[in-house]
């Protein structure tokens, strides 16, 4: 069982109504894993939300220049537009549905298909790191992007690894190097050597492995019953493997300790 809050963005995203339904993850869903301390969990949700809001509002290309060279005599086309406008589809109204799961630590932002979840953290993470003077986050630590997600019980690792890493090793261009990091919890069928074996199978032998200096990362995280994966550029461990907490605050690295003879 999983529990769903939906969040739903009223004036600029400053402020959300909330509302609970049961709701399930399922195959085909894609959105963000995002990890938090113990007990904060409904804190963590509503500020994904909110963060995630405000970065997908704020990456929207303006229409100014558009509606500037539209035709000013089509009065038509500007009355059907705005009518769109007052009556959203049920996708649209809730392009960002955060999701309850039965583990502590750990929830589920769920994306609608027009956006994309590698890319949304990943500008999140670059801005952080750009600004971090201009912290965002309080509750979100590491944040995981998955393009799709199966369920555990039915899912063929292999098939569903050619359908994520296709566009990535398999349309063309020159051998990239690459690692896989799979994370598994509280899921007794998959284990770390099962997961990088069948990814590594269908990466095939033409692209070579190179766990720190890879050109993509292959990300699979099996949480309870379901499995997301998804495929993120160079600069993940610089970017503190999407943990946004760390970006903002690093940990300070332990000082050696001065040798007496």
């Amino acid at each position: 069982m999983v529990w769903s809050t939906n969040l739903a963005n009223q004036q600029g995203g400053e402020q959300w109504r909330k509302q609970v339904s049961r709701v399930a993850i399922d195959t085909g869903d894609s959105g963000v894993f995002v990890t938090c301390d113990m007990g904060r969990e409904g804190k963590c949700m509503a500020e994904a939300v909110d963060v995630f809001s405000q970065s997908i509002e704020s990456g929207q290309p303006e229409d100014k220049e558009e509606d500037a060279d539209s035709d000013d005599g089509d009065i038509e086309a500007q009355i059907r537009k705005e009518l769109e406008g007052l009556n959203p589809s049920k996708e649209k109204s809730r392009p960002i549905q955060a999701v309850r799961m039965e583990m502590p630590c750990v929830t589920f932002v769920r994306l609608d298909k027009s956006i994309e979840p590698v890319q949304l953290v990943h500008r999140l993470c670059s801005e952080a790191q750009a600004h971090p003077e201009t912290k965002r986050s309080r509750w979100i630590k590491r944040m995981t992007p998955v393009t799709s997600i199966r369920k555990t019980l039915s899912v063929d690792l292999g098939a569903f690894a050619r359908e994520i890493l296709q566009p990535h090793f398999h349309s063309g261009g020159p051998p990239k190097k690459y690692a896989i990091r799979p994370t598994v919890r509280s899921n007794e069928k998959f284990n770390r050597d099962v997961i990088i074996k069948a990814v590594a199978d269908v990466v095939g032998p033409e692209h070579p492995v190179d766990l720190k200096n890879y050109d993509l990362i292959i990300l699979v995280d099996v949480i309870q019953n379901v499995i997301g994966m998804s495929v993120v550029g160079s600069d993940y461990d610089q970017l503190k493997r999407f943990n946004l907490a760390e970006i903002y605050e690093p940990t300070p690295k332990p000082q050696p300790k001065d040798s007496k003879s």
